[in-house]
């Protein structure tokens, strides 16, 4: 049976955590596909008009930062809210966020398109626990 390769999206204007976190998702996985955007719109733009390169063994996962400075992640999911339906399916959001602020992390869970709250930095033992 062929591995099925993991997709992550990577938002967060942190060139250093988004290497760290590239590190730790490819020592987690033998097959990965990571893009990591330091530029929240530019994020939004590979969403949008990426073409539908999902196959249909798995979504992409998006590590999303909170706090940015031209678009914050709560601004990022209201703009990715008005994407079609089509794109939207493709995608699992988790909040990746150096944040520990109760209302970040109770908004992050109020929130239907967040599957849940990551502290930063992502670790080996979290991603287990989510996709062990």
């Amino acid at each position: 049976m062929a591995q099925i390769k993991k997709r992550f999206l990577l938002v967060d204007d942190d060139p250093l955590n988004n290497s760290l976190t590239k590190m730790i998702l490819k020592k987690s996985f033998d097959l990965v596909q990571i893009n990591a955007f330091t530029v929240p719109e530019d994020g939004l733009e590979f969403m949008k008009y990426e073409p539908c390169y999902n196959p249909p063994d798995g979504k992409t996962i998006l590590f999303l930062d909170i706090n940015m400075p031209t678009l914050s992640g709560w601004e990022y999911l209201e703009k990715f809210e008005l994407f079609d339906t089509s794109i939207k399916e493709q995608y699992d959001i988790y909040i990746l966020s150096s944040s520990v602020e109760p209302k970040d992390i109770n908004r992050a869970k109020e929130n239907p398109l967040v599957i849940d709250f990551i502290e930063k930095p992502l670790k080996k033992a979290t991603l287990l626990k989510i996709f062990g």
